[in-house]
């Protein structure tokens, strides 16, 4: 008989004001304590991939898809659901106001738009039409076509901060578990330190570091992860930060993508990259998602990596023999692997800020946002002394191989060229020559070369004109 699986410890936090004792596996979803432990059904299952924003929740303010964190991650922490925005058997204000305009018809998708709306409003940030429609825009409605809700939540946006009905603490703490744990559920260990963090993974290679889990927790049931335990880097603060440090942006491995999206700093050195953040999922999945986990995950069609190739960019890996530094075209090696050892984690990325230096974007997705990449193109130039001449070229592509690349080919034909309707023709037959893609569920091969020599076209002609 197979030995009983160690319950970790108690997991205490709170959810609608109320304290929270959990005794079961930190990796846990968060969406199966809160419906299935708790019994608080109105968060639903939906996608469980953090598209659908059905299980929205906030943890200590910020929206997230309950689906993709692991209960070990919130100790310590407060947890809002949609039964905690009434109280005393009334409505709270949004809610009511959802009723009175008719933003819910099926009820699948309310949760989720209640809490977002409420983070929103919340916030202190401008909630107009445009804010209200970005602050929603990972919560699925195909009932009422978002006008009403809009409409609803514009209806409130005065009041700022909506009343929330939480219970009170004197009530006492809810017990969950110890329970029987699915085999997709799997120990969290959170370090104390980073270099605690460090330690750890050199002790024990099963452990799987997790960020903000947007992409782990939906492979947890993969081959090779189910139930491999968890460690924990979201509490490491040594892992966040932007800073600008002498000639370079520094980007902590655990910042955040809506922290990069609003960072003045970057704003001022490099507003490309607010710009990539922008486009990288609802704010559900920018409050969770890192630079360090779009990194280390590894995709050839993850947001970041083109830029980071185009730039130059350093990424700094940490393990028990010290800090290393690995050039962006040498860290990634292949399909969803790195240059990373398996005791080191990814600490921080490095910028050079070139002077002068120019970076042009595009994405190309089955829709204009929340979207994975079909293509990515990243153009970076440094103008020449002569007449618009560019020199320092750097081309890199995300989803047109089993890894983000450059494409030395194309950067030679633009290096000392001025931009122009003969030289964009030509770098565009180039590039639809040089790279080498494939057919999968997202696009196939045609078409993504055809559409990476166009983009790559327009870049050209509209930093020429």
């Amino acid at each position: 008989m197979t030995a009983a699986r160690p319950i970790a410890s108690t997991i205490h936090f709170a959810v609608n004001g109320r304290a929270v004792e959990a005794a079961v596996d930190g990796g846990r979803r968060l969406l199966d304590v809160l419906r299935l432990d708790l019994g608080l059904t109105g968060t639903k299952e939906g996608c469980g991939e953090g598209e659908c924003g059905a299980c929205a929740v906030l943890v200590d303010g910020e929206l997230v898809n309950s689906c993709l964190v692991p209960v070990g991650q919130v100790g310590g922490g407060e947890v809002l659901t949609v039964e905690g925005l009434a109280g005393d058997g009334r409505l709270g204000p949004l809610q009511q106001a959802f009723l009175d305009v008719g933003g819910t018809q099926c009820g699948m998708c309310t949760p989720g738009m209640l809490l977002a709306a409420h983070a929103l409003l919340g916030s202190g940030w401008p909630s107009g039409v445009a804010d209200i429609r970005e602050a929603i825009a990972g919560n699925l409605c195909r009932c009422t076509g978002y006008t009403k809700i809009i409409e609803a939540v514009e209806s409130v946006a005065d009041d700022r901060m909506p009343r929330v009905g939480w219970l009170p603490a004197a009530a006492g703490p809810l017990l969950v578990g110890p329970a029987r744990i699915p085999a997709d559920d799997a120990p969290l260990v959170r370090p104390r330190s980073l270099a605690d963090a460090v330690a750890r993974l050199a002790a024990d290679p099963r452990l799987l570091p997790i960020a903000g889990g947007t992409d782990i927790m939906v492979e947890g049931a993969a081959a090779g992860r189910r139930g491999r335990p968890l460690l924990d880097l979201g509490g490491l603060d040594e892992l966040r930060g932007i800073e600008l440090a002498h000639t370079e942006l520094v980007l902590g491995a655990m910042t955040s993508w809506e922290e990069l999206r609003r960072s003045p700093i970057v704003h001022g050195a490099m507003p490309v990259l607010a710009d990539v953040a922008a486009s990288m999922g609802a704010v559900a999945i920018r409050n969770r998602g890192t630079l360090g986990g779009n990194c280390v995950t590894a995709s050839p069609a993850g947001d970041l990596l083109p830029v980071l190739l185009a730039t130059d960019a350093l990424l700094e890996a940490l393990g028990p023999a010290g800090t290393r530094t690995i050039r962006a075209d040498a860290f990634w090696t292949g399909y969803r692997c790195t240059a990373l050892a398996p005791d080191e984690i990814l600490a921080a990325i490095r910028i050079p800020l070139v002077p002068e230096r120019q970076i042009r974007v595009r994405k190309v997705g089955t829709r204009r946002a929340l979207s994975i990449a079909k293509v990515l193109v990243a153009v970076a130039w440094r103008p020449d002394a002569g007449p618009g001449t560019w020199r320092d070229v750097r081309v890199a592509l995300g989803s047109v191989a089993e890894r983000p690349i450059r494409a030395p080919r194309t950067e030679a034909i633009l290096e000392g060229s001025t931009p122009g309707a003969v030289v964009a023709t030509e770098a565009a037959r180039t590039i639809e020559s040089e790279i080498i893609p494939i057919d999968d569920v997202r696009s196939t091969a045609a078409y993504r070369r055809s559409v990476t020599g166009r983009v790559l076209r327009r870049i050209i002609l509209d930093a020429g004109a």
